[in-house]
């Protein structure tokens, strides 16, 4: 058995089909393939975004498995393995009757969403931290951040941007994304530091499906 922390409701990573039920997504997949390899049974736990790490820390699950981004903050507390995922941040706004944000200072004065406790939410911080005036709105799920923008209650949606490209895409066409910054933020599967073991196996099974192609068709699947 492998136990998986995870928070449903992140596409194309991590998300609920239109059953309502079946979970569905980049990391599924994925997660499914490096059981399938070490002979292991997934079991997964939706958990809030928030409380996702300090329960790995207190070993009710193996590992997370949640699009989380690296940072020093999670290296410093966990083991993490190499990335397999590139990302950046990006600015979405409607395309009928919203500001047209170009880069990070035109968010002046604008309703700004994010989902709390991400890169998302220390990118904002930080500029606010330097002066930019801003209203802001923090949301436990990020396709709550969408649902408002659609409905003008913010101005603006701070994301990762191969998620919200997807998302985009797939179901907000009336939706545009206006900046994308550089690509620095890389997601990783957090491993407990007690369970290095664990963590090898994870990372050599991680090598071994980039090697042989698996990786490269599960890109294409889940982010083209």
């Amino acid at each position: 058995m492998l136990t998986i922390g995870t928070e449903f409701g992140y596409p194309p990573f991590e998300y609920l089909a239109d059953d309502g039920k079946t979970l569905i997504g980049f990391d599924v997949d994925m997660w499914n393939e490096i059981c399938r390899r070490l002979n292991l049974k997934p079991r997964f736990y939706d958990t809030q975004w928030a409380g996702l790490f300090s329960a790995l820390e207190s070993n009710r699950y193996d590992c997370i498995i949640s699009a989380v981004t690296i940072t020093p903050e999670r290296k410093a507390k966990f083991l993490i393995t190499k990335p397999y995922i590139q990302n950046s941040q990006c600015f979405i706004v409607r395309r009928k009757g919203s500001a047209k944000v170009l880069e990070p200072e035109m968010l002046e004065g604008l309703k700004v969403a994010y989902q709390a406790e991400t890169v998302s939410d220390v990118f904002v911080t930080d500029l606010v931290e330097k002066g930019l005036k801003c209203e802001t709105f923090e949301y436990d799920k990020l396709l709550n951040a969408f649902d408002d923008l659609k409905f003008g209650r913010v101005d603006v949606v701070v994301a990762e941007s191969v998620a919200s490209g997807i998302i985009v895409k797939d179901n907000f066409s009336d939706f545009e994304i206006t900046f994308t910054g550089e690509a620095d933020a890389f997601f990783g599967i957090l491993v407990n530091k007690n369970n290095s073991e664990l963590f090898e196996k994870i990372q050599n099974t991680l090598d071994e499906m980039y090697a042989d192609g698996w990786m490269k068709v599960n890109e294409e699947k889940w982010l083209k």
